[in-house]
């Protein structure tokens, strides 16, 4: 992916260092777990043991805070059992009381395992949000500045005139469409249709829609169908949309192929760009990069984008998982 946009201010925690600091969270109740034996039942240490429990819920997850949260409730039992006053009170009283423990840190730690979650998820909404009103802004300029020019400067027939302006008007509806997908497939208001279909003959359908007399595709792919399991309507969608982004004359070539348990297409040409674009910020990709990259992950695959810094050409590669 490249990717969509991360959120650059939270450092990511590998699955290594997240099981050493499940450790630490725990050795961290075991410590309390040894106050709460030398303090006895008459004093409860619940908002104690809170500290690990809610320090893992945050930095490492809802699973492993659960972990944490039932480690408090067995060691309290462990505590009240073989405490000195252990023998005056009841076991039922004693297993209700480690039990109720439990459950309050539990939901303690689903609680804050959700808030930690719902915060990351609104930045990143909010990021990819600002990206989207960024590249419609970009998107939406180059062809209101034509239309100007052409109502500005037009001296030829009308009829030339109506196509020049229909043009114009189709490339604003193109991006306004791709623009409403973007913030719904990031909202989570896209509705996906999920349906196993044959990859291979998606892009057969594309090659034949997208070749024109100035635009020649040629593709490459294998004798046996690739069966995937996706919204289909939605990837021909955002498939159609990075082809079309390809400057009309030159020729473009798809390859299709497996490549471990998925199915991946390769769209190069030496004049891919994005709309818009490269010209004026090299780096910057187009609202189409950004849909399909979003499409493609909320299904499962990716999309990766390769650019030559000397001549600017892109090489886009689409993977989708096998059914």
């Amino acid at each position: 992916m490249t990717t969509p946009p991360r959120i650059t201010a939270m450092r990511r925690i590998g699955p290594g260092e997240r099981e050493f600091q499940l450790v630490l969270f725990i050795g961290l109740v075991l410590i309390i777990a040894y106050l709460d034996y030398i303090t006895g039942p008459n004093i409860s240490l619940t908002l104690v043991y809170l500290i690990p429990v809610a320090g893992a819920g945050w930095f490492l997850g809802q699973w492993r805070a659960i972990i944490v949260a039932l480690a408090a409730g067995v060691v309290s039992l462990v505590d009240l059992t073989f405490a000195s006053t252990a023998s005056d009170v009841p076991t039922a009283a004693l297993v209700w009381n480690s039990v109720s423990r439990a459950v309050v840190l539990t939901l303690a730690a689903v609680l804050i395992a959700r808030v930690r979650y719902d915060r990351e998820r609104l930045v990143i909404q909010d990021v990819q949000r600002a990206r989207s009103l960024e590249l419609l802004d970009r998107g939406l300029s180059e062809p209101a500045k034509r239309l100007v020019d052409l109502a500005e400067n037009w001296d030829g027939s009308v009829e030339a005139l109506k196509k020049m302006v229909h043009l114009r008007a189709d490339e604003i509806a193109f991006l306004a469409r791709d623009f409403s997908s973007m913030v719904r497939l990031q909202s989570g208001e896209l509705p996906l249709r999920p349906t196993t279909f044959d990859f291979v003959e998606l892009i057969d359908e594309l090659r034949q829609e997208q070749q024109t007399a100035e635009r020649r595709i040629l593709m490459t792919n294998p004798a046996n169908a690739l069966s995937v399991k996706g919204d289909r309507a939605r990837i021909r969608q955002s498939l159609s949309s990075l082809i079309s982004e390809r400057a009309a004359g030159a020729e473009l070539s798809f390859m299709v192929d497996k490549r471990g348990e998925d199915a991946e297409l390769v769209i190069t040409s030496g004049d891919y760009r994005p709309v818009g674009g490269a010209e004026r910020a090299k780096d910057v990709l187009g609202m189409s990069v950004e849909l399909a990259q979003l499409l493609f992950a909320a299904q499962g695959g990716s999309v990766r984008i390769a650019r030559n810094p000397l001549t600017r050409s892109l090489r886009v590669t689409a993977r989708l998982p096998l059914a």
